[in-house]
């Protein structure tokens, strides 16, 4: 793969558009259209690099789940605002989907 495809790569992950990602590559916008959309080697590097960034992000998620129940636990004990508990309340039970 050559290196305007590796760099297109990162940038349509970065949510840019062909014509964008075209003109960073110097490439043309059909081009890329092509690369994404009939390039097997380049759909299969594209959905290979999306699949690692996504992981990661999940990754991240799952960390922060920890945390975030924990602070809605902590909320549910205040003694002192009864609506803070109400609410945290209500988002733990949309959670779990009651």
């Amino acid at each position: 793969m050559r290196l305007a495809q590796k760099n297109a790569i990162e940038l349509l992950l970065a949510g840019k558009t062909d014509q964008e990602v075209a003109e960073a590559v110097r490439a043309s916008r059909q081009t890329v259209t092509l690369w994404r959309n009939r390039d097997e080697l380049f759909q299969a590097a594209l959905d290979a690099r999306r699949h690692e960034v996504w992981g990661a992000q999940v990754e991240r998620l799952r960390q922060l789940v920890a945390r975030a129940i924990q602070v809605l636990e902590d909320d549910l004990h205040q003694d002192e605002d009864r609506q803070l508990r109400q609410s945290a309340a209500v988002h733990i039970l949309k959670c779990v989907g009651l």
